[in-house]
């Protein structure tokens, strides 16, 4: 290589650097406080911890960190970059990852040295909240640490977009306040929260396979993936993709109400440095109620024998292992909380009255659940006029009052 480029590489590399450290240290509005950050952390993980794959930590899942271009130079051409790895950065670092410059011919990107590029792309940046200093380069080379230098931009990203608590699926749509309650009461009933050993958070949600439908919902509007259990009859949703969980935590935060689960989502938002709200206790005009029949809840008619003559009652309830997770329904609908020492004992929530059911029936079709209970929230009222008339009574094949009966018991028992 000729002296000349050598040493015009050098420059030009040497001033983007005493450029970008003046513009950090002496104006930092300049560049956005969201902004300089990402730049400083990029360039000590870059330097000093180890060698990565330039494309896929530069421009990962359409946040454009920092683009590269085209072009490309020879680094174990440099003498000096030889020197100064050598002696400088492993000393520093003695466990530094030493693959990109030992390599020979290990390709590097080269900084573009147009003022005027680098002049609009500060503005754009400014502007935009995010980075555009190069052009699109190469995809070498090792991944070592990329997962934290990830996590750390994407949350940034991402806070400044939900800055207004606005919260968008995979479709750029904004995420609903009704929806979020009814996943946070379904999160509450059969979901899992978790922080592994690495500081990674993950979310697992396992409903029956009749209900994969519920999942399915789940996965078009945050990502992540779908799997039948083997051995047993359920389904599971489940993820730790970052920007996913991202999500998901925030959609959570300040409407999870069971002791276990809030305990799950408040390691997770530390983990994911997002600031941690109080729970909103519950009411009728909250999802969230909908969200606990879906996962922990029942509505079921039982035949009951009385004398000579037999009667049917609706039921609905939903039951907890805690009680203070569904003592909030006793204010806000009534029915009675009972203790059932089935299956290592667990409290049971139960509204028998035709009361409180026509009073739920209303809370339903406001907010309907998504699970195969859905159809039998829409027959409750349907119940209590046939049942209030007795015509299970009636067993002739030929009158209406039998085939009224037995028409509602088909849509009733329907699973689909």
């Amino acid at each position: 290589m000729h002296p000349y480029f050598i040493f015009k590489d050098l420059v030009t590399i040497f001033l983007f650097f005493l450029a970008l450290s003046i513009i950090v240290f002496f104006a930092p509005n300049l560049m956005g406080q969201n902004i300089w950050p990402n730049i400083i952390i990029l360039i000590e993980y870059i330097i000093f911890i180890c060698a990565i794959c330039w494309k896929d930590i530069l421009y990962y899942n359409y946040f454009y960190i920092v683009k590269i271009y085209k072009k490309t130079i020879d680094v174990s051409d440099l003498f000096i970059i030889k020197i100064f790895c050598k002696y400088i950065i492993e000393k520093i670092n003695p466990f530094i990852v030493k693959y990109f410059y030992k390599i020979y011919n290990q390709q590097i990107t080269k900084i573009i040295n147009k003022n005027f590029y680098f002049i609009l792309n500060i503005i754009y940046s400014y502007l935009k909240y995010y980075l555009f200093l190069l052009l699109v380069g190469i995809s070498e080379t090792i991944r070592t640490q990329k997962f934290y230098i990830i996590k750390y931009i994407i949350s940034r990203k991402l806070s400044n977009k939900n800055h207004n608590n606005i919260i968008t699926d995979n479709h750029n749509n904004e995420i609903s306040l009704e929806f979020k309650q009814w996943f946070s009461g379904l999160t509450d009933g059969d979901g899992y929260i978790y922080v592994n050993k690495k500081g990674q958070v993950g979310y697992e949600l396992t409903l029956p396979t009749n209900d994969e439908k519920v999942l399915r919902i789940i996965q078009n509007k945050f990502g992540g993936n779908v799997h039948a259990r083997s051995g047993m009859k359920a389904i599971r949703y489940r993820t730790q993709k970052h920007e996913v969980i991202y999500k998901i935590i925030n959609c959570l935060n300040g409407l999870i109400f069971n002791n276990i689960r809030l305990v799950q989502l408040h390691k997770a938002c530390l983990a994911l440095n997002i600031p941690i709200k109080d729970p909103i206790l519950p009411n009728i005009n909250s999802g969230y109620i909908s969200g606990l029949l879906d996962s922990d809840g029942s509505i079921n008619i039982y035949k009951s024998h009385y004398n000579d003559t037999y009667r049917y009652q609706l039921t609905i309830s939903i039951t907890n292992k805690s009680r203070c997770n569904i003592e909030f329904l006793l204010n806000i609908i009534g029915g009675k909380i009972y203790f059932d020492k089935s299956k290592n004992g667990h409290y049971k929530w139960v509204a028998n009255s035709k009361l409180l059911h026509l009073k739920l029936y209303d809370y339903f079709l406001k907010f309907s659940p998504k699970t195969i209970k859905k159809h039998r929230t829409f027959l409750i009222k349907e119940f209590h006029d046939l049942n209030s008339k007795k015509v299970y009574l009636d067993n002739n094949n030929l009158s209406m009052n039998y085939k009224l009966w037995k028409k509602f018991y088909i849509r009733w028992d329907n699973k689909n």
